[in-house]
């Protein structure tokens, strides 16, 4: 096992190397479990225990929505530490869920204590609103003392988290701290290490039983209503929680129970006081306990007999329907069943509708009061050991490829090293070097023939360009037609400078005829670049000739002139007509298209012979 050292107290090569000793010797490189929430992992263990001589132990399998009775724990070892080790290899086993866990979240619900500290400024970090509490939240966390009204306690063998109170009035108390004692610490402790051995994620919480239990309330009874006072009855206390008409928490108590007895001293005034304060129209008691219901109830009937009536409704654990698969009849184990609490939360009931409800199933129930997030803090992320894990990847590929580049190079310099060609004498050196001489010429005369017989220009194309500039009974009478196809005149070179090795090529199409209205649009096409290249790119098309498709190193203009024929005559006769049938075509037209082929196109033709 290694011992993890803060990043804040070490150099960056120390951290470097503690941060691939963590990724060398633990699976938080590679597993998302070490990461998350113990109640948002699919196998859990929770423990439960009330400062009696037994802990109630059940584990819960999140995908198949099955809980079980866990491994027995005695009380004295959650002190100790002791068995951890083995208590977890049992876990890891299918005796307590369908499948071998992969990670483990373990909660442990401490029920034996439920202190309540003071919050001093609430009104300055809170406002006045009053419905931000997550700065406060996070600064009792961090630093309890800054926020605690008494600065005299031990951070050391307490911690404390916020508890708001969403319905509190103008001018009553907003929030709370609730206090744990971190005397449970050292199972968990032990209970990380031996995880950390077996490369196993172990997630851990340590929680308050008596505001769970307030949270589990609209599962146990979804119709109950608000205005009224909810006792919750436990071995060593009572935690009492005032709920307003309209379902939000008002405020709470913490009862202790004095020498042997299972019920606070004064239950009964404290409880009508509690209503008073809470402005409760009628003193309306929930009471709810798996034992000494009798006894709470027994004191509550003297108290209504001679002092002040109180109304009150007994809630015995061991009886609710929704209590009947959960070991030991925990209502504290209710609210990690997401599927049930969605059913609560969807439905319309008058506790599910209030917003401080919704906000203890959203987290504020499940607070951890063991800071994990400082020992969390320890490890590197989870994106910084992907980076180390990438980096490491990168410098064997780059340690690889260097290796094999030097070998290919070694290998490259002893195969030229050993070619034949260091034995040859001068004289088959200067055969060797004639020969190449001889295959390049030849090489350049073979590519020179092959580049001036490629085909440039075909009479048939040049039929087919007709034919798609005007295409039939377009109301076009064509009386000449020209084709010339000429090598572009060479540039003489400047001084000094090379030679042109090839000359443009320029191609004409020089047409005249009589045209009709109709007619005049396919000549007003070709007026624009984009429109004479759309046409080129038609005629190419229909051949496949590539010496017609628009390139960059080939230009084409065009000159259109138009004017009316002398010779149309819109009275002629038929006999007329069939004499000369220049007299149906009102206009006349003569265009000359010029395609400029660069010497750097394909087709430039070679200046050089080839022979």
């Amino acid at each position: 096992m290694f011992t993890i050292r803060d990043p804040g107290e070490l150099k960056a090569p120390d951290i470097y190397s503690q941060a691939c000793t963590v990724a060398s010797n633990t699976s938080r490189g590679t597993d998302g479990h070490w990461y998350r929430a113990p109640d948002e992992l699919p196998w859990q263990w929770h423990l439960w225990f009330d400062g009696g001589r037994e802990v109630c132990s059940a584990t819960f399998s999140k995908h198949h929505q099955r809980w079980q009775t866990g491994p027995t724990l005695p009380l004295a070892n959650l002190t100790t530490g002791d068995g951890a080790g083995e208590i977890l290899g049992e876990l890891m086993s299918t005796a307590y869920f369908q499948e071998k866990p992969k990670a483990l979240g373990v909660i442990m619900h401490v029920a034996d204590e439920f202190s309540l500290a003071e919050i001093g400024q609430v009104s300055e970090v809170v406002g006045e609103a009053g419905d931000d509490f997550q700065i406060l939240r996070y600064n009792l966390v961090d630093d309890p003392l800054e926020v605690l009204a008494d600065r005299g306690v031990s951070v050391e063998a307490n911690s404390w988290r916020l508890l708001p109170f969403w319905g509190s009035a103008p001018g009553q108390a907003r929030c709370t701290a609730v206090t744990l004692s971190r005397t449970r610490e050292a199972f968990l402790q032990k209970l990380l290490a031996c995880a950390e051995d077996l490369r196993m994620p172990v997630r851990i919480a340590v929680t308050s039983a008596a505001v769970e239990t307030l949270a589990a309330l609209p599962l146990l009874r979804p119709h109950l209503e608000g205005g009224c006072l909810v006792a919750v009855g436990f071995y060593k206390f009572t935690a009492v929680f005032a709920i307003g008409a309209t379902g939000e928490l008002l405020t709470a108590r913490s009862l202790i129970h004095r020498g042997s007895s299972q019920v606070p001293t004064g239950f009964g005034d404290i409880l009508w006081n509690m209503s008073q304060g809470a402005e409760l129209a009628t003193p309306k008691v929930l009471l709810v306990s798996g034992q000494a219901l009798q006894l709470a109830a027994q004191e509550l009937e003297l108290n209504s007999g001679s002092r002040q009536p109180i109304h009150f409704e007994l809630l015995n654990l061991a009886e609710q329907p929704a209590l009947a698969e959960v070991p030991g009849h925990r209502p504290e184990f209710l609210i990690y069943d997401t599927t049930k609490v969605e059913q609560v939360r969807t439905g319309r009931t008058p506790l599910a509708q209030a917003d401080s409800f919704r906000a203890l199933w959203s987290g504020w129930a499940r607070q951890s009061f063991m800071d994990t997030a400082r020992m969390d803090h320890l490890y590197p992320t989870l994106r910084d050991l992907r980076v180390l894990r990438f980096s490491s990847w990168f410098v064997y590929m780059l340690a690889f490829g260097l290796i094999s580049m030097g070998s290919y190079g070694t290998w490259s310099l002893f195969a030229a090293m050993n070619h034949p060609s260091w034995e040859l004498t001068p004289y088959q050196m200067k055969q060797t070097q004639d020969k190449h001489t001889n295959l390049l010429d030849e090489k350049k005369h073979i590519d020179t023939t092959a580049r001036l017989l490629q085909p440039r220009s075909r009479g048939w194309v040049t039929l087919e360009f007709l034919l798609q500039l005007f295409p039939e009974d377009s109301g076009v009478r064509l009386d000449s037609f020209f084709y010339s196809a000429e090598a572009a005149r060479a540039l003489a070179p400047a001084a000094k400078a090379a030679k042109p090795e090839f000359t443009g090529l320029n191609r004409t199409w020089t047409l005249k005829g009589l045209v009709k209205p109709k007619a005049l649009d396919l000549l007003s096409t070709l007026n624009s670049q984009r429109g004479l290249s759309a046409f080129f790119e038609r005629v190419a098309e229909a051949t496949g000739d590539a010496a017609y498709r628009p390139e960059p190193t080939r230009q084409m203009t065009v000159t259109l002139a138009q004017g009316r024929n002398t010779r149309f005559s819109p009275q002629a006769s038929a006999g007329d007509l069939a004499r000369d049938s220049a007299l149906t075509f009102p206009f006349s037209f003569e265009a000359t298209i010029t395609q400029a082929l660069t010497d750097k196109d394909v087709l430039a033709l070679p200046l050089e012979k080839p022979f």
